[in-house]
């Protein structure tokens, strides 16, 4: 078959972009056509349409209006019209460029409602879909319309249950769901990575660290994902700021590489910023915590091989994150053969958790305080504990990390993906 991967953005370090490589290469190994479709031209973009993602102005505007109220147009109806002004104009232009693929999977544009005149002019092609819903729109509290109206065609449409889509979701939660909102039925399949090979050395640990100026015995603590609120990234500080002081009687003392611990413990950001202010106020706070950050997240924008590379220079991985679909970060450090120290988010506990992973738990409760997200003082300095026991046993870290690669591969990889795939998906 040929088969169309579309997206609003692609090629990026974003999970929805990271997912689309990994189906591409997966179905190209089933012997598959398979391109993926965006509105970026992002290497890794096979076919850009500049009209369906985030740089089209009609993009911005229609989300601005739809999700917070009119304010560009006189009167509701007006901005209906609009919408559906600009449905008639993306029908034509995807029945176009969508004409030669026998499947189309689109991802998140019918469960977001981004940009809701393109899910609906996309459920009006005479095709084949399995549509893959990665977030959906009630799980985001800004993607709520208060316009009854607006809402009641989010809720008929999105997604909309036709017989010539079939239905993926990347948990069981939202499965049940999506079956209790809309009776509608789906096929769950999680995340993956390739498990064939870590995607880190101890040459390249060395090399990279180098390169970055970190001086020998330093400890880097690694936080991958993207610089947004809902990964509660003040949570990271909290681990490497106690982790600093506990190991203060460690110093002089071997680390689990065989290196000499130099007393110096920082936290390196290697993910795109999505919220410019809240990396403000994360700088701020780690100062105040005597943190000492090292921000890379310009740098993986303008190369996004280097968001890879960085995975060598850690000696563990924070993903505090309590809001997460998945977890791709998550299943990139089991590949990476890092320890992840994290929050157990709902997902987490009912789709990853069963499968045995070992891991540094702050829990699964948190709360507010002055704007932060906080864990019981108890629960984190557990988890300190934890790792740092991890970071000075070399059995113990070995053990760890290749439970957990083992585990990924029997759980998460793209051996079962294409399984899943060929067995519940494919027509």
């Amino acid at each position: 078959m040929k088969i169309a991967l579309i997206h609003y953005r692609g090629g990026l370090m974003d999970g929805v972009s990271l997912e689309m490589e990994k189906w591409k290469k997966v179905l190209t190994k089933m012997g598959h056509e398979v391109h993926i479709v965006a509105e970026n031209k992002k290497e890794g973009v096979d076919l850009t349409l500049k009209e369906i993602g985030f740089e089209n102005p009609d993009f911005e505007r229609v989300n601005r209006n739809f999700f917070g109220g009119i304010k560009d147009f006189l009167s509701e109806k007006e901005f209906l019209d609009f919408l559906k002004e600009k449905e008639e104009e993306l029908f034509h232009i995807l029945n176009e460029a969508l004409k030669d693929y026998d499947l189309i999977v689109p991802n998140n544009i019918w469960s977001l409602g981004l940009f809701p005149s393109l899910g609906l002019a996309l459920s009006r092609l005479e095709k084949n879909f399995v549509a893959h819903h990665h977030d959906f729109w009630w799980e985001r509290k800004h993607l709520i319309p208060e316009n009854r109206r607006f809402r009641e065609i989010l809720d008929k449409h999105f997604p909309p249950d036709l017989p010539n889509v079939k239905h993926v979701v990347i948990n069981t939660i939202a499965q049940r769901e999506l079956k209790r909102r809309r009776n509608i039925d789906s096929v769950v399949v999680p995340n993956v990575m390739d498990f064939s090979s870590p995607i880190t050395s101890e040459e390249m640990y060395h090399r990279v660290r180098e390169e970055l100026q970190i001086a020998p015995g330093t400890i880097v603590a690694l936080q991958a994902t993207r610089i947004d609120r809902r990964k509660t990234i003040e949570l990271s500080i909290d681990v490497v700021s106690l982790l600093k002081e506990t190991l203060t009687s460690k110093k002089e003392a071997d680390l689990y590489n065989g290196e000499r611990y130099s007393g110096e413990v920082i936290l390196l950001f290697s993910g795109i910023c999505e919220d410019e202010e809240y990396l403000k106020e994360l700088k701020e706070y780690a100062s105040s915590k005597g943190v000492s950050l090292l921000v890379l997240s310009e740098e993986v924008r303008k190369n996004t091989s280097l968001f890879w590379k960085l995975y060598n220079v850690a000696d563990f991985v924070t993903y505090p994150s309590i809001l997460e679909g998945w977890g791709n970060q998550l299943l990139e450090a089991i590949a990476a053969k890092k320890p992840v120290v994290l929050f157990e988010y709902e997902v987490f506990k009912s789709d990853i958790k069963p499968a045995g992973l070992k891991y540094v738990s702050l829990g699964d409760r948190c709360f507010r305080e002055n704007g932060l997200v906080k864990v019981d003082e108890r629960i984190l300095k557990k988890a300190v504990e934890e790792i740092s026991r991890l970071l000075f046993d070399p059995s113990l870290y070995r053990e760890t990390v290749e439970h957990n690669f083992e585990v990924g591969k029997k759980y998460f990889s793209l051996e079962r993906l294409e399984d899943i795939l060929s067995r519940e998906v494919l027509p």
